[in-house]
């Protein structure tokens, strides 16, 4: 017999097995993962409020610099470099022909640190706004610290000297104000301006004297659109920072002149706190040298000699005030243009890609998204 056709395995019939009647159906339910018995998912956030921050600049930049590890290692070192080179520096002058030499020129290297560490906290500050791969561990004596500090400093010194001109006119009111009135009383034997004069100057000296605290808040706004648009002509753009300016002016006020008044008093206090001790071992040296000359008819104070005979106490005295007085500074600068920094990036993002593809002269500084060796806002400082 021969056999038949194969059948192909796709139509081979299987033998029915016995049929069994369907269960009841259940409805399909959420599955929850073994052993969690009730999961309440994420807490209810609350709603976002559009230009709502919680906290202030001046505040979140104080609270970046005690809580971001090695800010604090960092501004002791923008506090003693520019003072280190300086002190040795001066100490060359004991040394003949070279030293004399060799002073000035440590003097205009001090000088160039201290620039490079301005550049460096108005950096710190523009990073919020930019993120352009700032190494924030790198070396504080770069040149992109020290392009930006420099064109900042003069920008802010620009400024700031305008706010001089009332108290220069001042002065010379009260000069030849002065001259008039007595040639006056000299010629005709009367004068009543007197009092006049007095009030006039008096006025003006108030005038240079609250502008001096706007002129301060619009150069630290114009610093940080410098530094966020990397363009040295921005510097010039004074009527897109007065937009913001005008707007923002309590905000840009605690970010701008309320660090300095704060610090200012407690460096105050404690300077005077210092001098008081200063003045108190001083006051022991003479009372101890006036007594071991107390027979003498030759003897005569001499202030130096009282200074120098309190030895190491008046020393280390002398060092904690130079001291206090350079960490404040560098303190309230790194504040100061956090705090600003801040400030640009809540009120002013439109600075942010302001001319970027339209500019005469960058400044030499990094482009493009943060890198992995530099920070982001808030990451650690070496």
């Amino acid at each position: 017999a021969q056999p038949g056709p194969a059948v192909p395995p796709a139509q081979a019939t299987s033998v029915p097995g016995p049929q069994q009647a369907p269960g009841p159906q259940q409805a399909p339910g959420p599955q929850q993962a073994p052993g969690a018995a009730w999961n309440p998912g994420p807490a209810p956030q609350p709603p976002v409020i559009p230009g709502y921050y919680p906290k202030g600049c001046l505040s979140q930049a104080f609270e970046d610099i005690t809580k971001v590890p090695g800010v604090m290692k960092r501004i002791v070192q923008i506090a003693l470099l520019p003072a280190a080179i300086a002190f040795v520096s001066l100490l060359a002058l004991v040394i003949p022909v070279i030293g004399w030499i060799a002073c000035p020129i440590g003097l205009l290297l001090s000088w160039c640190a201290g620039i490079c560490c301005n550049g460096y906290a108005i950096e710190w500050g523009r990073e919020l706004s930019r993120g352009r791969g700032f190494d924030a561990s790198g070396s504080i004596l770069r040149s992109s610290l020290f392009s930006l500090g420099f064109f900042s400093s003069s920008l802010s010194s620009l400024l700031s000297l305008l706010a001089f001109v009332p108290m220069i006119v001042g002065w010379f009111i009260l000069v030849f104000g002065s001259i008039g009135i007595a040639a006056a009383r000299y010629s005709i034997g009367m004068s009543g301006l007197e009092g006049l004069l007095v009030l006039l100057v008096m006025g003006l000296y108030a005038v240079s004297g609250v502008a001096s605290i706007f002129l301060s808040m619009f150069s630290d706004a114009s610093v940080m659109h410098l530094a966020v648009t990397g363009r040295v002509e921005s510097g010039f753009a004074l009527g897109r920072v007065w937009k913001t300016f005008k707007s923002q002016l309590g905000k840009l006020f605690c970010a701008s002149v309320l660090p300095g008044l704060i610090a200012g008093a407690v460096l105050a206090v404690a300077i005077m706190v210092l001098v008081f001790i200063l003045l108190a071992v001083i006051a022991s040296s003479v009372s101890s040298m006036g007594y071991g000359y107390s027979y003498s008819y030759s003897y005569s104070y001499n202030p130096i000699q009282a200074i120098v005979s309190g030895g190491f106490v008046t020393l280390l005295i002398i060092g904690l005030i130079a001291f206090a007085a350079s960490f404040v500074g560098a303190f309230v600068s790194v504040l100061k243009y956090r705090a600003v920094g801040y400030w640009a990036q809540r009120y002013a993002p439109e600075w942010t890609h302001e001319g970027d593809a339209d500019y005469t002269f960058r400044l030499p500084v990094g482009h493009g998204p943060a890198s992995a060796s530099g920070s982001v806002p808030g990451g650690p400082v070496q």
